[in-house]
């Protein structure tokens, strides 16, 4: 849906320069500028394009980070669950621990997950971690294995508390609102230029404007769609997690 959403956007921008092509069929602007204005618009319009490709670039970096990012703790994350399902193992009352650990994980898959499109998190989830927590402590480490084990447990899951909180971080970042500003003034800019200074416009000009309308209109939906890692058509998933609980699942 997105998809079709992203292209109707591009087609929509298309008509848009389309039709300023045509209204402006009767300015002579083209052919009634003095030598100086063509120079004047060709150093206003690189300077245009520079700045759009500017900002379109640099939304592209900072978005491609912020997904590397929130992958990275979300393996960090479910490596850190796997762990502390695998060291509840030598611990009294392990199977109750890791039930405990799977139906955690459960609640951040199919409560959590849907939330973080919006920056939310699941008061469920947070008070399981808890409750996990308590149950680790509560046992008696009478033996000094049994108390490294319970160690190397609470360890592990304040790796898992550690990169939830870092996950939950990473659905707030988004882009930065001037970045996002800037490049929808520059891409109008942009256009507008093209507009304007190629009037009165010919066929193979308003051919190649109304296409470069549709690429640019595409390129700012792009950056729109990807601007936060866990909301868009490129969202990361719980496949990680979901993996994880899988392995659960089986040994349980």
């Amino acid at each position: 849906m997105i998809y079709l959403f992203g292209v109707l956007i591009a087609i929509g921008a298309a008509a848009a320069v389309g039709g300023g092509a045509f209204a402006l069929r009767a300015v002579r602007l083209g052919e009634n500028r003095d030598k100086w204005q063509d120079q004047v618009a060709n150093s206003a319009g690189a300077m245009v394009n520079a700045l759009f490709l500017a900002s379109f670039a640099l939304s592209v970096v900072i978005s491609w980070q912020a997904y590397d990012h929130a992958r990275a703790d979300v393996a960090a994350e479910a490596a850190a669950l796997t762990g502390v399902y695998t060291d509840v193992g030598g611990l009294p009352d392990a199977a109750q621990l890791r039930h405990e650990i799977a139906d955690y994980a459960t609640v951040v898959v199919d409560q959590e997950w849907p939330l973080l499109a919006n920056g939310s998190s699941s008061g469920t989830a947070e008070q399981d971690l808890r409750q996990l927590a308590g149950q680790i402590l509560a046992v008696p480490g009478g033996q000094d294995s049994a108390l490294a084990v319970r160690q190397e447990a609470i360890k592990q899951l304040d790796a898992v508390s550690s990169a939830r909180d870092l996950r939950l971080q990473d659905a707030n970042r988004t882009l930065p609102a001037g970045l996002l500003v800037s490049l929808l003034i520059t891409a109008v800019a942009v256009l507008a230029n093209g507009l304007l200074i190629g009037a009165p416009h010919s066929l193979s000009s308003a051919i190649t404007l109304i296409l470069e309308g549709a690429l640019i209109a595409s390129a700012v939906f792009i950056v729109f769609v990807i601007r936060r890692p866990y909301h868009g058509a490129f969202d990361i998933g719980p496949d990680l997690i979901r993996t994880a609980l899988a392995r659960f699942t089986a040994n349980s």
